[in-house]
Parts: C-alpha cells; structure tokens; sequence
C-alpha cells in the first residue's frame, strides 16, 4: 500500500531531519532482517521547566538493576552502539 505505516514514518522521518538538517540531531534508519531500525539522538519535550539528570544513584540510597534486563526491555536496544 501507498500509505504504510512503514511509509508514514518514514515521511515524517524525512520531515524530521530535514527540520534538523546540519545538526547531529538527524536520524538515520535502516532495515535489518525485515526490521526498521532507527538510530540518533532524539530530543523529547515533555512541558518541564527544568531538564530531568538521570543518575545511578540517589544522594542516600544505591539504586539496583532490575534482575534481568528484558524484565524492562521495551523493544529498544539499548547500549548496543556505544
């Protein structure tokens, strides 16, 4: 079909970097295995006044890992590139 979802985020992927063209904010995809993959940096605004720091750690309390990782792992691999 003309319209695929595939098709669809891909426009708006074009769209994306093209907003951001020159920056290293541009995504790039490709397809592995029947898969789209897209990797970059993706800036996500979420209305908040002051950005939020992920840490490993509170001021008091060390924070544990889950027990596995695909416990929270939501179709996003992540740390497989660096």
């Amino acid at each position: 079909p003309l319209f695929s979802p595939r098709n669809e985020l891909l426009l708006h992927l074009k769209t994306y970097n093209i907003y951001y063209e020159g920056q290293n904010l541009q995504l790039r995809h490709r397809e592995e295995e029947g898969e789209l993959i897209v990797e970059g940096l993706l800036n996500i605004s979420w209305g908040l006044r002051r950005p939020i720091r992920l840490q490993m750690q509170d001021d008091n309390q060390r924070i544990r890992p889950p027990p596995s990782s695909s416990s929270w792992h939501s179709g996003c691999n992540l740390g497989a590139h660096g």
